[in-house]
């Protein structure tokens, strides 16, 4: 510390070294209780074996718990399993959420046997996909591959087919999101705007106005970053049990992550980077008593998620494809809360 400093100086000096060894400190208590909340959570090999179950126990979901016991069999490092689940799946023919074989073809050319995928992948675009979900998982495989052309080609005839048929899911999002998959791609690859990429600027324009139609009025305190209260399962078990009250808000704790992924997802199209703040009731009150505001809140809960994002706390939004979901299930994000409603 230089001698040139003044009193004034030193203690507001003194002061902030206090501050950043609570925040330390504070970080380090809430990863270990984040650490404790998680870790009864399943693995990979044992959610496998649970949908496996699932598909003898339930006929009409046969197909779509065979598929997705293909999936963590591939996360459990078993591929063989996973083979052998996803053929289950398709000869099932049930119904999946996207195509079965697209799930499957996915699997393969992730896992080294392109050729196989790939020819799969051809068949089911020939024939056309009802859902927008298959033509997103492809142009977005290729686009991490680095192949926009093929990528381009996905989304474009994604969004052909939907608008043909109608787009009835998630209220036209489908939609936009194939439009802007579609953008981001020919962005990438230097080429000209033109009237598909306007449309969608459009729809993120409108985007942009309903979610200022959900601010508060001017002059109320808000957060400064755009991030999404979130309480893991056995954590919002604990804040039910402490304040009753809040079952007005979380009437279970599915509506409660899947209210959190509608609200990340509504962040998207205004070209935020939404966050993910994974709250703790012991972290909550000590915010709320630090702060002197009723813990019961959502302007708290939203002060909170903020000040977790702002001390590096929060989580980045989308996962990858394939890893895992933000909710903390231990599920592929794609066949989690990222799986199409």
């Amino acid at each position: 510390m230089s001698e040139e400093m003044s009193v004034s100086e030193r203690r507001e000096y003194e002061r902030l070294l206090r501050q950043q060894e609570r925040l330390l400190a504070e970080k380090a208590r809430l990863g270990a209780q984040l650490a404790d909340a998680t870790a009864s959570f399943p693995s990979a090999e044992e959610l496998a074996l649970e949908h496996e179950q699932a598909a003898a126990e339930d006929p009409e979901e046969r197909a779509q718990n065979l598929s997705e016991a293909g999936s963590y069999w591939a996360m459990a490092g078993e591929p063989e399993r996973a083979h052998r689940a996803y053929l289950a799946a398709i000869a099932d023919g049930g119904p999946v959420a996207g195509d079965a074989r697209i799930w499957y073809a996915l699997f393969l050319v992730e896992n080294g046997d392109e050729a196989a995928g790939v020819e799969i992948l051809d068949t089911v675009f020939a024939e056309g996909a009802d859902d927008y979900v298959v033509y997103q998982s492809v142009g977005e495989m290729y686009e991490e591959r680095s192949e926009p052309k093929a990528a381009l080609r996905w989304f474009e005839a994604g969004l052909a087919r939907i608008r043909l048929l109608g787009d009835q899911q998630d209220e036209g999002f489908g939609e936009y999101r194939l439009a802007f998959g579609r953008k981001r791609i020919r962005e990438s690859m230097d080429l000209p705007e033109d009237a598909g990429d306007r449309w969608a600027e459009q729809k993120r324009d409108e985007f942009v106005r309903s979610v200022d139609g959900r601010r508060p009025a001017r002059g109320v305190p808000q957060p400064m970053v755009h991030s999404v209260f979130y309480f893991p399962e056995a954590e919002l078990d604990r804040a039910l049990q402490r304040w009753p009250e809040l079952r007005e808000h979380f009437e279970s704790h599915d509506e409660h992550r899947a209210a959190a992924e509608h609200s990340l997802s509504s962040l998207v199209p205004i070209g935020s980077s939404p966050l993910i703040s994974i709250a703790t009731v012991a972290g909550l009150i000590d915010y709320a008593t630090a702060a002197g505001s009723d813990p019961t809140l959502p302007s708290t809960r939203a002060a909170y998620a903020a000040e977790l994002a702002r001390t590096g706390q929060a989580i980045a939004w989308p996962p990858g494809r394939n890893d895992q979901c933000w909710c903390g299930s231990s599920r592929k994000y794609k066949k989690c809360c990222g799986r199409p409603r």
